[in-house]
C-alpha cells in the first residue's frame, strides 16, 4: 500500500511537471484563455463591486429606516428588503444623473473654452518664458534664445513630415481608422458591460444572504474544520480594510471634490468644475492622487494666470491638510494602521501590477496581509516567553550584549527548571532523609561499639571471677 501511495505521488508530481511545460511552451494560448475568462467575468467581478459599495447604504435602510416595517405584519416585512433594494438604487441613480446632468456639461463647456483659447495662452506662457530668458541673459550673462529655440523646433517638425513616405502614411491612415473603430467598439461594449453589471449587481444585493450561506456551506463541506477559524479570520480583516476602506475614501473623495469646487467660486478662479472633478477623483488613489490632479490643474491655471495657480496651490495644500487630519480620519477611522512608507510602497506595486485597480486597492489589501502577518508574529513572539522580550528590548548592533544576555537568561531559566523539578519530585525531601538516615547509621554504629565494648568488659569480669573461684578451691 505504501509503494502504491508512493507511486501515485510520482505519478502526480511528472504530470504536474508535463503540464506546466505545456504551459511555458503555449503561453499565448494560455494568455488568451484566460483573457477570454476574464472577458466573460468581468460583468459579474463588477457587479459585485457595485453590489460591495452599495451594501453600506443598503443596511442602513434596511436597519435603520425599516427597521421597525414587519414588526405587526408578515406583508410587511417580505416588503422590507425589496424596498431597502429600490431606495438604495434610487440614491444610486441620483448622484450618476447629477453626475451627468450638472457637472458633465459643465465640465464639456470648460473643455471647450479651454480648447478655443489656447493659442492666447500658449502666447502668455511664450511671453513669461522669454522673460525668464532675458533675465538669465541679463543677470546671469547666459546666451538663451527662445525664437532660436523655436525655430528649431519647428524645422526639426518640418524635416519630420517631409521624410515621411506616403505609403507609411496610408498604413498609418489606416492604421488610426483601426484605432477610431476599436475606440467606438470598445466604447459600446464598455458600456454593455457597464449595464449588464448594474444589473448583476442588483441580484447580488437582492440574494446577498442566500449567496452568503451557500458559501458557508461550501467551506464547511470541503475546507477542514481547524482552517475555517483561520479563513474566517482572513474574510473579516480584509472587509474592514479593503470594503470600509475604499466607500470611505469614495465619500472622502467626493467631499474633496465639493470643497475645492465652492472654494475656486468663492475666489472666482476659472474651470472651477472641471478641476474639481479631476482633484477628486484622483483622491481615490492614495499618496499619488493630490499630485495626479493638482499638477494638471496647476498647469492649466497658469495658462490663464499665473497668480490663479498659486491661489490654486494654496487652496489644495490647505484642503488636503484638512483632509488627511479632519475629514479622512473621521470618515475612514484607523483602517489602515500602517505607516506612509508601506502606503508609498503597496501603491507602487499594486499600480506596476495591475494597473489603476493596483493603484486604488493596493494599499487595503496590503493593510490586510500587514495585520494578518503581524498578528501572527505577536503571537510567535508571546510564544517566546520571556527571552524573545528581552532580545527586542536591546539594541540590534550590540550583538554581543544580547548573546550574553541571552546567555544569562538560559542559564536563570534551566535553574528555574531545576527547581521546579526539585519540588515536583520532592528530591528535597529524599536527601534530607538520606542524611537522616546517615546520622541514625552512625549513631547506631556508636551505640553498637559501645554495647561490644560492655560485653567484652563482662566478659572480662566473668573470666577474673572463674580465676577466683579456682584459686580458692585450691
Amino acid at each position: 500500500m505504501k509503494k502504491l501511495f508512493k507511486l501515485r505521488n510520482v505519478l502526480i508530481a511528472i504530470a504536474f511537471t508535463v503540464f506546466l511545460l505545456l504551459v511555458k511552451d503555449n503561453m499565448g494560448t494560455v494568455w488568451g484563455i484566460l483573457g477570454n475568462i476574464l472577458g466573460i467575468l468581468t460583468p459579474f467581478m463588477l457587479g459585485f463591486l457595485i453590489a460591495y459599495i452599495l451594501n453600506f447604504p443598503y443596511k442602513f435602510f434596511y436597519t435603520k429606516v425599516f427597521r421597525k416595517m414587519g414588526t405587526k405584519r408578515q406583508f410587511w416585512l417580505s416588503l422590507k428588503k425589496p424596498l431597502s433594494v429600490i431606495c438604495t438604487y434610487i440614491i444610486f441613480a441620483a448622484v450618476v444623473a447629477a453626475l451627468i446632468g450638472i457637472v458633465v456639461p459643465q465640465i464639456a463647456a470648460n473643455v471647450r473654452t479651454l480648447y478655443d483659447n489656447m493659442p492666447k495662452y500658449l502666447q502668455t506662457a511664450y511671453n513669461y518664458v522669454n522673460s525668464v530668458y532675458e533675465f538669465l541673459n541679463t543677470h546671469l550673462h547666459t546666451n538663451f534664445s527662445l525664437d532660436a529655440t523655436v525655430a528649431e523646433l519647428q524645422s526639426r517638425i518640418m524635416k519630420f513630415v517631409t521624410n515621411l513616405d506616403f505609403t507609411a502614411t496610408a498604413d498609418a491612415t489606416k492604421n488610426v481608422l483601426g484605432v477610431v473603430g476599436n475606440i467606438l467598439t470598445n466604447t459600446a461594449s464598455g458600456i454593455y458591460t457597464f449595464l449588464m453589471a448594474l444589473i448583476i449587481s442588483i441580484y447580488f444585493l437582492a440574494s446577498k444572504q442566500e449567496l452568503c450561506r451557500q458559501v458557508k456551506r461550501l467551506a464547511v463541506a470541503f475546507i477542514p474544520m481547524k482552517h475555517l477559524p483561520r479563513i474566517y479570520e482572513i474574510i473579516d480583516v480584509t472587509d474592514t480594510k479593503c470594503g470600509r476602506f475604499l466607500v470611505g475614501d469614495i465619500l472622502d473623495a467626493g467631499l474633496i471634490g465639493i470643497l475645492i469646487y465652492i472654494v475656486m467660486s468663492v475666489f472666482h478662479l476659472p474651470y472651477a468644475p472641471m478641476i474639481a472633478v479631476l482633484v477628486g477623483v484622483t483622491n481615490i488613489i492614495p499618496f499619488f492622487g493630490p499630485f495626479i490632479g493638482g499638477i494638471p490643474s496647476a498647469l492649466i491655471l497658469f495658462l490663464v494666470d499665473p497668480m490663479d495657480m498659486v491661489w490654486f496651490v494654496i487652496i489644495l495644500v490647505v484642503i488636503q491638510q484638512l483632509d488627511g487630519n479632519i475629514f479622512k480620519p473621521k470618515i475612514i477611522g484607523n483602517q489602515l494602521g500602517i505607516s506612509s512608507f508601506w502606503v508609498l510602497f503597496s501603491v507602487v506595486v499594486g499600480g506596476a501590477m495591475f494597473g489603476l485597480p493596483g493603484f486604488i486597492l493596493g494599499t487595503p489589501i496590503y493593510a490586510a496581509i500587514y495585520t494578518l502577518i503581524g498578528k501572527k508574529v505577536r503571537n510567535s513572539i508571546e510564544s517566546k516567553g520571556k527571552l524573545a522580550q528581552e532580545a527586542l528590548d536591546f539594541d540590534v548592533l550590540n550583538y554581543t550584549k544580547i548573546a550574553e544576555e541571552q546567555k544569562r537568561l538560559r542559564a536563570e531559566k534551566e535553574q528555574e527548571q531545576m527547581e521546579k523539578l526539585k519540588k515536583r519530585l520532592h528530591l528535597s525531601k529524599f536527601l534530607d532523609k538520606a542524611e537522616n538516615n546517615g546520622e541514625e547509621d552512625s549513631e547506631a554504629d556508636g551505640e553498637e561499639m559501645s554495647e561490644d565494648n560492655g560485653e567484652a568488659s563482662v566478659s572480662e569480669n566473668k573470666e577474673e571471677k572463674t580465676d577466683r573461684f579456682k584459686k580458692n578451691i585450691r
